[in-house]
């Protein structure tokens, strides 16, 4: 399906003026919402210290934090139990370190305090009844919920029926009841915490300012700004998780990512290593293509409980051992995506409005990957489905303008055992084999009447139109003080129409790879590189006319640093 090209609304304002910068990087950030010399310089230099709001505001915080210390002086046990995604192990490493390390100061054995990450295949998202007798036998009094916990209210009712109350740091989707504890969450109804798109290891890193604070207020020595080198935690799921980066989320990643080029985290070291990573040049991109996959590949092969020993590890060498088996997690994960998307390309049907795809063989931990890249070719919300034991075990991908987990939730009334997650990511699980075919058929329905054509038409959005003249390395250096990119901060897309195709070729092992140059009407030329455009090069024969979209690339060769086009979308002029 041919992509809509979506050319931001031109404003006509004086943004160079508002912002007091230059015309383009004013223009991108005119695009993304800001709106006053406030806000540009927030986003362009955050502050640790001004643009955060205090932990203490979220309503149960004061309390939790309370029965937190409570249970390290009375000697209770205390389990994170955390999920198995990155989001989940980073929020829980977060967790667990800094109750290591209040422990160690109040002289409280960190035996007391462990951890239970759930097999991803075998017992799936959240608490489960079955997990609450295993707390119980190891003697939990005080459990605390990592990435998960908000819509487990009957296992939460019955922890509690056994003694063990429950904190609840999460950000997902609720239902109409919440469970009986101490819930921090920045969505829920009536919280008074100002900023709502936390990933959970943002409420994490929020919850253990407090622990923090009052350790020190009770009289341990915890070094001040030690706290500040838990953000190297905080910016991996802050990318991984996709919220948006914006207002704390954009604090949080920019520090973060700091922090991440100086740590001396063994796992992040070893990590780094194996993942062929420099130290000093990570950025949110080596987050969400590199460390992001292999910290998830542990839940999705094996048990996230290897991603949790890797950054938890105290030496290099321990380090290395589990940096190791994540890395092999890693590549069986991609040889088996490749396989289970080999299989989809038979079954998929883009006729409908949305994309369901079912397989007994697939594996529950990869269908979100499948469900994942569908949505990116196509644009059209995507579910896939695999099947573990008896259970059918689902993920659904979609657009921002629909709600998958709504729509999951609504179309799988009754069918359902389990569901849940977010605006445009979400999971669930059914029983029966004959249930399959007919949620699917509920889902096509539900699609229909909730979406138009052009609702799953692929669009690329475009920030501006520029001359080839204009993409320079000064340019390059602008663009880039709008990092951390991702969700809610999006690369930023140009376009140039009518330039002439100087020459095209097909490059890289697999030909799969687009090299361009090109020259506009001014006659200004660039180069461009375009990944997975390779098979599309028979269509732009040298001296045919094309409009083109593209990211901004800076190459150095030779010790020459040039700037050049990341072609995104290529087409013919009409």
């Amino acid at each position: 399906m041919t992509k809509r090209w979506q050319l931001a609304e031109p404003c006509t304002e004086d943004l160079a003026k508002i912002f007091q910068i230059a015309q383009i990087p004013a223009t991108l950030l005119w695009n993304r919402g800001i709106r006053t010399a406030e806000e540009a310089q927030q986003c362009l230099s955050p502050s640790f210290e001004e643009h955060l709001h205090h932990p203490s505001v979220f309503r149960d915080a004061v309390t939790a934090v309370e029965r937190v210390f409570t249970a390290l002086k009375n000697g209770e046990r205390i389990t994170v139990h955390g999920d198995y995604d990155a989001d989940g192990v980073t929020g829980s490493t977060l967790i667990l370190t800094v109750l290591y390390q209040i422990a160690d100061r109040m002289q409280v054995s960190r035996d007391l305090i462990d951890y239970y990450i759930p097999h991803r295949d075998k017992e799936g998202y959240g608490l489960q009844m079955g997990t609450v007798p295993k707390l119980v036998d190891r003697g939990t009094s005080l459990l605390i919920t990592v990435d998960c916990g908000i819509s487990c209210v009957a296992e939460i009712a019955h922890a509690k029926e056994q003694g063990i109350d429950t904190i609840v740091l999460d950000h997902h989707q609720f239902g109409d009841a919440l469970p009986d504890g101490l819930l921090i969450h920045p969505g829920l109804p009536n919280e008074t915490y100002p900023f709502k798109d936390l990933a959970a290891v943002g409420v994490s890193y929020k919850f253990a300012l407090l622990l923090i604070d009052e350790a020190r207020k009770q009289g341990l020595e915890i070094v001040e700004g030690w706290e500040k080198w838990l953000l190297d935690l905080v910016a991996i799921a802050t990318v991984t998780d996709m919220v948006p980066l914006h207002g704390e989320n954009r604090v949080l990643e920019t520090f973060g990512l700091r922090v991440l080029n100086k740590t001396r985290r063994p796992g992040f070291l070893a990590l780094f290593e194996s993942a062929g990573l420099q130290q000093g040049a990570i950025t949110s991109e080596s987050v969400g293509f590199a460390i992001g996959p292999r910290i998830n590949a542990a839940g999705r092969m094996d048990h996230a409980e290897l991603a949790l020993k890797l950054l938890l590890a105290e030496s290099l060498e321990e380090a290395k051992i589990y940096a190791k088996e994540l890395e092999r997690c890693n590549r069986l994960r991609q040889e088996t995506t490749r396989r289970m998307m080999d299989e989809a390309d038979k079954m998929v049907d883009t006729s409908k409005e949305i994309i369901v795809l079912s397989s007994p063989d697939w594996s529950p931990a990869l269908v979100g990957l499948v469900a994942g890249r569908y949505l990116e070719s196509t644009g059209k919300p995507v579910i896939a489905i695999g099947k573990h034991g008896d259970q059918w075990i689902g993920s659904g991908r979609s657009p921002s303008h629909y709600d998958i987990t709504v729509a999951v939730r609504e179309a799988g009334e009754g069918l359902l055992t389990r569901s849940g997650g977010h605006v445009q990511a979400c999971g669930f699980a059914l029983h029966s084999n004959e249930n399959v075919p007919l949620f699917a058929q509920k889902l096509y329905e539900h699609a229909a009447a909730n979406l138009t054509e052009e609702d799953v038409r692929p669009i690329l959005n475009i920030d501006m139109e520029l001359d080839l003249s204009s993409v320079t390395m000064p340019l390059i250096e602008a663009v880039n003080a709008l990092e951390p990119f991702g969700m809610g901060n999006a690369v930023p897309v140009f376009m140039t129409k009518k330039c002439l195709v100087v020459s095209a070729d097909a490059i890289g092992q697999k030909k799969d790879v687009l090299r361009m140059q090109l020259q506009d009407q001014s006659g200004a030329t660039r180069k461009g590189i375009g990944f997975r455009l390779g098979t599309r090069v028979a269509e732009f024969t040298p001296g045919s006319w094309v409009d083109v979209a593209y990211s901004l690339s800076a190459n150095e060769w030779n010790g020459r640093v040039t700037a050049e086009l990341r072609i995104i979308d290529v087409k013919l002029c009409n």
